[in-house]
């Protein structure tokens, strides 16, 4: 079994990992935020249940202040792979998000609810 605060402590998980804080949110155990860095019509083709927020790469700079009050949230980006949600990573850490963890191998790796 997991444990949540080390995890959230990690720069990296990966799908099974990410499933697991999904249960644990949706069980009101952890609270975090789950941001798809894709495009949106990939968003559109297929989504993991649970994403809160739709933050384009292509457009990142433009959309990122809708998540400017959760600068001390944990954070988890995800695309595709893991590499577009790395650079937003980077981002969000120089932008002052204190807690940002990337989903390493992005959707294509996580197994979970999707839609």
């Amino acid at each position: 079994m997991y444990n949540t605060e080390q995890l959230l402590a990690k720069k990296e998980i990966n799908g099974k990992e990410l499933e697991f804080l999904l249960s644990e949110r949706k069980n009101e155990k952890v609270n975090f935020l789950l941001v798809d860095v894709r495009e949106e019509y990939e968003y559109n083709e297929k989504k993991i249940v649970g994403v809160d927020y739709l933050i384009p790469i292509s457009d990142f700079f433009n959309k990122v202040n809708q998540i400017d009050d959760y600068k001390s949230v944990p954070i988890i980006t995800k695309c595709k792979l893991g590499g577009r949600s790395a650079r937003a990573q980077m981002q969000l850490n120089m932008l002052g998000f204190k807690n940002v963890i990337n989903l390493s191998g992005g959707i294509t790796d996580y197994k979970g609810e999707t839609v």
